[in-house]
């Protein structure tokens, strides 16, 4: 099946037809005065070939404006409010410019505005509105057709003088498809490099825990490895040491994102006055803010300061009511506590 081809429809990093010509640029401003000022010198030494002067003013008014309006700043598509008010200005220039050309002999350079028309929808082509585009060529055709047969030049003569421009119209068409294709290459390779550098920073991220999980490890735990290969035997302040530190390491490995500096500070502090501590992430990661976290971490600091018998810590997996629960079983009671995403205590019983 053929892939269609389609450009993102949103975002300022987004690369239409309209950006690959530059028509918000400098020197798509300097291309839209020569048009006007073309017009202009076309209607100013025609007119005397018209029968009546005004339709030329109105015609130069009506095309330039549409002009200016056309390369106002805007993601693909063009707006259809506006596309409709390109075509509009295609129909009225073509009709009152009809009503003033000559009956007989050469027109030459008084139909201008079919020149410039056919401009105006080449760029509605270009951006994104070629049914639009092709109605108001249609219309076109149609209007200058009716006038030469109206005066008698027969239709004939009314296609002859629009088959370069709907020639034009051909080759717009075919130019916008290429750059369609070229904005979505672009695009696509855009997307890619974005997906490239996250995910080189996200294993650069990795690598970087993994190097601190390593010297946590090492700054823990070789020192009394180092004591025992030593040999002789541990006193009891060093086989405390190593209980302590054989803790710690495990709070980080089960523990993660409550493995704080202040709860295991806490945590070895309740070891030490005989308190079973447990501290297990089941989440994979924190919750979804800091100040959660904050708070999280300051109520399980609080709870291992005072408890006695055993404390249980679990951050819950997502998606529960829940985000974390502290269980603590005493001499006498047992309480549990459990904290919603923000940190806030849900039920304490």
């Amino acid at each position: 099946m053929r892939r269609r081809l389609r450009l993102r429809p949103d975002g300022a990093s987004a690369v239409d037809v309209s950006r690959l010509l530059s028509l918000e640029t400098d020197g798509g401003s300097l291309i839209l005065g020569m048009f006007i000022v073309t017009n202009v010198a076309f209607a100013l030494t025609t007119i005397g070939t018209l029968s009546t002067a005004w339709p030329a003013y109105v015609a130069v008014v009506v095309v330039s404006a549409a002009a200016v309006l056309l390369v106002r700043p805007h993601p693909d598509p063009f707006p259809l409010r506006d596309s409709w008010l390109v075509v509009s200005a295609v129909v009225v220039s073509s009709i009152v410019l009809s009503l003033a050309l000559p009956a007989e002999g050469v027109i030459g350079r008084a139909s201008w505005h079919l020149g410039s028309n056919m401009w105006l929808l080449w760029f509605l082509i270009i951006r994104g509105r070629g049914r639009l585009a092709w109605l108001g060529a249609a219309l076109m055709t149609a209007i200058t057709v009716g006038w030469a047969m109206v005066v008698g030049r027969g239709w004939g003569a009314g296609l002859s003088m629009l088959d370069t421009q709907l020639g034009m119209l051909v080759v717009a068409s075919i130019f916008a498809r290429a750059l369609r294709r070229t904005a979505w290459r672009i695009n696509a390779l855009s997307e890619r490099s974005v997906e490239a550098a996250a995910a080189a920073a996200a294993s650069e991220a990795t690598r970087q825990v993994r190097l601190q999980r390593a010297s946590e490890v090492a700054r823990l735990a070789v020192p009394f490895l180092t004591r025992i290969v030593d040999g002789g035997p541990l006193s009891a302040d060093e086989r405390a040491q190593v209980r302590d530190a054989e803790a710690m390491l495990r709070d980080s490995v089960r523990g993660r994102a409550l493995a704080t500096p202040a709860v295991l500070t806490a945590a070895t502090r309740a070891r030490g006055r005989g308190v079973d501590v447990v501290l297990l992430d089941d989440r994979g990661s924190g919750l979804p803010s800091g100040e959660a976290m904050q708070r999280v971490e300051a109520r399980v600091a609080e709870t291992l300061t005072r408890a006695a018998g055993s404390v249980t810590v679990r951050l819950l997996p997502a998606g529960r009511d829940a985000a974390v629960t502290i269980v603590t079983v005493g001499p006498e009671r047992v309480e549990r506590t459990l904290l919603d995403v923000d940190g806030d205590v849900i039920t304490a019983a």
